[in-house]
């Protein structure tokens, strides 16, 4: 899978792009039999010293989305060592 970062210039066009990321997400991840479901966990932009929304929160949600899919492609290969 290929991300590729552009910043958005509002929260509302971000939650529908995220939206539609995490249904494509689900299809590709029902489509190959895998254990578990994705969720998307919107990060604590308080945490990074942002309140008024700027490309930066772009930057941080393509950034915890990153970990989250990192995080299950290590629990999968876990899995499958074990």
């Amino acid at each position: 899978m290929e991300l590729e970062y552009l910043p958005i210039s509002s929260m509302e066009k971000v939650r529908q792009v995220m939206e539609e990321f995490m249904d494509i997400w689900q299809q590709a991840l029902s489509k190959r039999s895998l254990l578990g479901h994705f969720m998307h966990v919107e990060p604590n932009f308080s945490e990074y010293g942002l309140d008024q929304y700027t490309s930066q929160h772009t930057a941080v949600q393509y950034a915890a989305i990153m970990a989250q899919l990192i995080a299950i492609v290590q629990a999968v290969q876990q899995s499958a060592r074990n």
